[in-house]
C-alpha cells in the first residue's frame, strides 16, 4: 500500500549542490555532453553564417528546413515517444505509426530513443504515487534554489549517467515493441543519418558546399530548438504556475501553447497522464496540436481505443483540488476551530453529492447511446437526461460556493 506524499514532503531538496550527485553514483556521460555541447556551438555558429553571410535563397531554405525540423521533431515526442508509448494514450498503436515515427520522426529529437525516453518519463512520473523523488530523472525539486533545479532538470540531467534501479529497468523493458528495440540498438546510426547524412548530402546535390552547410544548419538549429522546446516541460511547468496539481509535482496549469501543447494545463496531464488530452476544458482543445494529431491518426484508423477522463475523473480532480486549497487555511484559532469544521463538513457533503450526480448523468448518457428504445422511451430518458446535467450543474455550483465561504471564513478568522 502506498503511503500518501504531501507536497511539503515531496518537494522538500535532497541535494544542496551539484557535486553531491557524484557521491551518489552519478557520472558524467562523456559521449552525450560532448556531442550536446558541439551540436549546440555548430548551430549557433554555421546559424550566424547562414543568416549573415549565405546567399538569401540559401538563407530562406535553410529557415524553412530548420522549421519543419522543429515541428517534426516536437510532435514526434509528444504524439509518439510521450503520450502514445510512455503513457498508452491508445490501446492500439500500429505498425506503421511505429515506424515512422522510430524510424524517423523521433530521431530528429536528438533525445535518445524512443525506450530510453520512456522509462525516464515513467520514473518522472512515479514520484507522484511514490514520493521516491531521487528517481525523477528531471526532478525540478533536487536542489534549494530555481537556478539550480532549473539548469538541472532543463539540461544537466541529460548530460549524466543516472545510477541503476529496478524502477528504471522494469520501465526500460515494458517497452519492448520490437521497432522500438530496433530503434533503441541502432539509434546512433540513425542520428547520424537523418541529422547529418541527409542534409549534407541533399543540400550538396542542390548547391554544393554553400547547399550543403545550409541545411546542415537547418537541421542543427531544427534540433537544439526540439531539445529546449521538450525541456521546458521538465523544468518551467514544475518550477512556476499558478495552479498546483492535487498530488502531482507540476505546478504550471495555465494557457500557453508550451512545446506542442504539453506545457498548456500540465497539473492536469500529470493527475491523469493516460489521458489522450492534455487538458481539461476549451483551453485545453485550443492550446493541444498534439491532440489534434492523435485524432487524425484516430480517423485514419492507425490508433484505436483512446483512452482520456471522464466526467466524473474530471470533476474529482477539480474539486479534491479546492478542497487542497482550502487545507491550506486550517490554521485557526480555537474559537473558530468548531465552526469551520462544521463548514469543511458541509463542503465535503456537497461534493460528494456532486460527483454522484456527475455519476448519474455519464451512465445516462451511455444508456442512451448504448440501447435502442421506442421513440416515446428514448424522449423520456432524454428529459432525463437534462435534468441529470441540470443537477450536476446545480450541485457543482453549490460546491463551489460553499468552498469559497469557507475560504472568506477562514480568512475572516486568520486575519
Amino acid at each position: 500500500m502506498e503511503t500518501k506524499v504531501t507536497p511539503e514532503l515531496r518537494d522538500a531538496p535532497i541535494y544542496q549542490t551539484f557535486g553531491e550527485l557524484f557521491a551518489k553514483g552519478f557520472t558524467l556521460d562523456t559521449a552525450t555532453w560532448v556531442f550536446v555541447l558541439a551540436i549546440h556551438v555548430a548551430a549557433i555558429g554555421l546559424g550566424a553564417w547562414v543568416g549573415l553571410a549565405a546567399p538569401h535563397e540559401w538563407a530562406s531554405i535553410a529557415l524553412v528546413w530548420a522549421a519543419i525540423h522543429f515541428v517534426i521533431g516536437s510532435m514526434s515526442t509528444t504524439v509518439y515517444s510521450h503520450r502514445l508509448i510512455t503513457h498508452s494514450a491508445a490501446k492500439t498503436v500500429s505498425v506503421p505509426v511505429h515506424l515512422f515515427f522510430c524510424l524517423f520522426g523521433q530521431v530528429l529529437s536528438v533525445q535518445g530513443s524512443v525506450r530510453r525516453w520512456s522509462a525516464n518519463h515513467v520514473l518522472h512520473h512515479g514520484v507522484d504515487r511514490h514520493g521516491k523523488k531521487e528517481l525523477d530523472p528531471y526532478s525540478a525539486t533536487w536542489f534549494p534554489d530555481n537556478l539550480r533545479n532549473f539548469l538541472w532538470s532543463h539540461t544537466l540531467t541529460h548530460l549524466f549517467n543516472h545510477p541503476d534501479s529496478e524502477e528504471y529497468t522494469r520501465a526500460y523493458k515494458a517497452k519492448r515493441h520490437p521497432i522500438i528495440v530496433w530503434q533503441n540498438r541502432h539509434y546512433g546510426a540513425l542520428i547520424a543519418f537523418w541529422i547529418f547524412a541527409v542534409p549534407l548530402a541533399l543540400g550538396f546535390f542542390l548547391g554544393g558546399l554553400t547547399g550543403a552547410l545550409s541545411l546542415l544548419a537547418g537541421s542543427l538549429v531544427g534540433s537544439v530548438a526540439v531539445q529546449h522546446n521538450t525541456w521546458t516541460v521538465n523544468s518551467v511547468t514544475h518550477l512556476w504556475g499558478w495552479t498546483k496539481g492535487l498530488k502531482s509535482s507540476a505546478v504550471n496549469n495555465f494557457i500557453w501553447l508550451g512545446p506542442m501543447g504539453e506545457g498548456n494545463h500540465h497539473a492536469d496531464h500529470h493527475d491523469f497522464p493516460r489521458d489522450y488530452r492534455n487538458g481539461f476544458g476549451w483551453s485545453g482543445w485550443v492550446l493541444d496540436p498534439t491532440r489534434y494529431v492523435i485524432l487524425a491518426l484516430r480517423a485514419l484508423g492507425l490508433v484505436r481505443g483512446l483512452n482520456h477522463a471522464n466526467r466524473r475523473d474530471e470533476a474529482e480532480i477539480i474539486s479534491a483540488r479546492k478542497l487542497a486549497k482550502v487545507d491550506e487555511l486550517k490554521r485557526l484559532n480555537n474559537d473558530a476551530a468548531a465552526l469551520y469544521a462544521h463548514l469543511e463538513s458541509t463542503v465535503i457533503e456537497l461534493r460528494k453529492e456532486w460527483l454522484e450526480a456527475v455519476s448519474s448523468w455519464e451512465a445516462l448518457r451511455s444508456e442512451s447511446k448504448l440501447m435502442q428504445r421506442a421513440n416515446e422511451s428514448y424522449k423520456e430518458l432524454a428529459e432525463e437526461i437534462r435534468h441529470t446535467k441540470a443537477l450536476v450543474k446545480a450541485r457543482k455550483q453549490a460546491f463551489l460556493l460553499a468552498v469559497e465561504r469557507l475560504n472568506t471564513q477562514a480568512f475572516d478568522y486568520a486575519r
